[in-house]
């Protein structure tokens, strides 16, 4: 039987000003288990050229920061100075554009929480966010390790602070509630049969396959609230939309079972 992992990350596009949807998206890649050692090599290699260190990690926003010779982030992480040089920066975008369309399935939600506020009436929450978005994920995921003959495991990057050890906690508790009571389609035992369990890597930790899913919720929330990128910066949405699960070839349906849009 197939082995394969969903590296999930999350981030949110929240609107002060209330002209546009404040918007909040789960997403990350589903990697198999005999690609994982390939991929890891693949990115301490490209490190090794480009940062002269496999120490680095790649994080999508501060790379962003970095390119716009952001003091503080390149003050922090002294690596990033190479990146304010456009050239470096579209390398690893590239980079971990190839690796997507090369290897990984994507997976994830787009939560509009002012269409759900407003259309349930329900007073904003990342708790509520987060727990449909992860109900979603967790059932098309499941239909992906039918589909494909496997079991898989769900790694995030942990959210704990010095000061709060709860947010992993409430991660947890949300996922085992899930597979205790099933999703829209699938039965707690549907689950139990595929899902294998739930764990946190410290960023610092330097994953280099959770690195990967850090690239994947930007971009499609911008998308979706249709702020437009400058055509010079990076960008790798036409990748991550080519490789969102679509169901099996008999479905086509990558807003169903890839990436799905709550509202």
């Amino acid at each position: 039987m197939n082995e394969y992992t969903l590296y999930l990350d999350e981030t949110k596009l929240w609107n002060k000003n209330r002209d546009q949807h404040n918007v909040y998206g789960i997403a990350g890649v589903i990697i198999n288990q005999e690609d994982k050692l390939e991929i890891n090599n693949r990115l301490i290699n490209f490190k090794k050229e480009l940062f002269h260190t496999p120490n680095v990690i790649l994080h999508e926003t501060d790379i962003r920061q970095a390119g716009k010779n952001n003091e503080k982030i390149l003050n922090e992480i002294p690596e990033y100075s190479l990146l304010t040089r456009r050239k470096n920066m579209k390398l690893v975008f590239n980079q971990i554009g190839d690796i997507i369309n090369e290897y990984c399935y994507v997976l994830g939600t787009i939560i509009d929480v002012t269409s759900l506020n407003k259309n349930y009436r329900i007073k904003e929450s990342t708790y509520t966010s987060y727990y449909l978005g992860m109900k979603t994920i967790m059932e098309n995921y499941t239909k992906f390790l039918y589909d494909h003959n496997a079991t898989g495991n769900i790694i995030l990057e942990s959210r704990k602070t010095i000061n709060n050890q709860k947010l992993d906690s409430r991660v947890r508790k949300q996922y085992y509630k899930i597979m205790c009571h099933g999703t829209y389609r699938y039965s707690a035992l549907y689950l139990q049969n595929k899902l294998t369990g739930i764990s946190f890597v410290e960023k610092m930790s330097n994953n280099n396959l959770l690195q990967i899913a850090d690239f994947i919720p930007r971009p499609l929330l911008l998308h979706y609230v249709k702020i437009g990128q400058k055509k010079s910066d990076p960008s790798i949405y036409q990748k991550i939309r080519r490789k969102r699960y679509d169901g099996g070839l008999i479905y086509n349906g990558a807003g169903k079972y890839g990436v799905v849009l709550i509202d």
